[in-house]
């Protein structure tokens, strides 16, 4: 006997790895977004999608949901020099929005919140030993503080009212449908672009700091399997390699034959007050469900440039 298709809500579903998530999943799938402006990246004509904000989401569209993938967040740690309540409005507020409507449901779904791995602010280069989920958590900014917060909040509610959940805290996700324009998120992607317009590369001290990079493919592996294996549980989702972040540089200006030079500049002020400046994971928690990451960061950089090489030929 089959099982029955799940029924599948995700929030911030046309983000890099929300509509990456969509176009993998099967069964009933509602994709939530506050707009359209990234509607080319899902590419499952069997989804539907809603445009409206977490805020606006009523009783109904969270009745008889198996499964919600809460991936509606703030991205960066700038908003504090701009607006420093949006953080707290999105990540906490909308989530205690999402998780009231679970906790007057008969059937409760699974709730799967993406935090990210800023919540340890720079317990690595404090003890050199690389962060698990038992690590100290000490954010440095507006951003990481508001995802900490909303994993208490939803830890506290699957106490009051037995709402599964899983906390899946996330390194440095990256894939070829991010943005490269933006130097504050995806700086990356942005680099990349940048080297294929063979432009000057200006990089933070050098690029002398261990980023974790991990491929959005391998991150929605990783909470496909979290889903079906784990329950009320946090999870550190990284790559098994750290990787200096000149040595990728380099190798974006090898495989792209970019003539770009690279210019290093001194971090700002407020770069330094709120940047995890090194960091090297331990996710042996979430390898012991058969997990791994397949695809290295050479490949990941293939498949970036190969589409971006499209984009500037188009």
């Amino acid at each position: 006997m089959k099982n029955k298709p799940l029924n599948y809500l995700i929030t911030g579903g046309l983000g890099l790895i929300g509509s990456n998530l969509a176009n993998n999943l099967q069964g009933k799938i509602t994709v939530i977004s506050r707009s359209n402006k990234h509607l080319s990246r899902l590419n499952n004509k069997k989804a539907k999608l809603i445009i409206k904000s977490v805020h606006d989401l009523n009783e109904m569209d969270v009745a008889n949901i198996d499964v919600i993938y809460h991936f509606a967040s703030t991205v960066d740690n700038y908003n504090v020099l701009t607006d420093p309540y949006i953080d707290i409005e999105t990540n906490v507020k909308d989530t205690i929005h999402l998780l009231e409507f679970c906790k007057k449901l008969r059937k409760k779904p699974k709730l799967i919140f993406p935090s990210t791995m800023f919540v340890y602010g720079n317990e690595y280069d404090r003890t050199k030993t690389p962060i698990n989920e038992e690590s100290k958590t000490d954010p440095l900014a507006i951003y990481p503080a508001t995802k900490l917060c909303a994993e208490s909040i939803i830890k506290l509610y699957s106490r009051l009212y037995s709402i599964p959940y899983l906390i899946c805290r996330l390194t440095n996700v990256y894939g070829e449908y991010e943005t490269f324009d933006n130097t504050k998120k995806g700086a990356l992607n942005y680099l990349i672009m940048e080297a294929l317009k063979g432009n000057t590369l200006s990089l933070y001290d050098g690029g002398n700091f261990y980023r974790n990079y991990i491929y959005v493919d391998d991150v929605v592996a990783a909470l496909r399997i979290l889903e079906k294996k784990a329950n009320n549980d946090t999870y550190l989702i990284g790559h098994e390699d750290s990787i200096k972040f000149k040595t990728l540089i380099n190798c974006i200006i090898k495989m792209t034959k970019s003539k770009s030079k690279v210019r290093s500049v001194r971090s700002s002020k407020f770069h330094k007050a709120v940047a995890t400046i090194n960091f090297f994971a331990d996710t042996s928690k979430i390898r012991s469900l058969g997990w791994k990451p397949i695809i290295g960061h050479k490949e990941g950089l293939k498949k970036i440039v190969k589409r971006y090489k499209k984009l500037l030929n188009s």
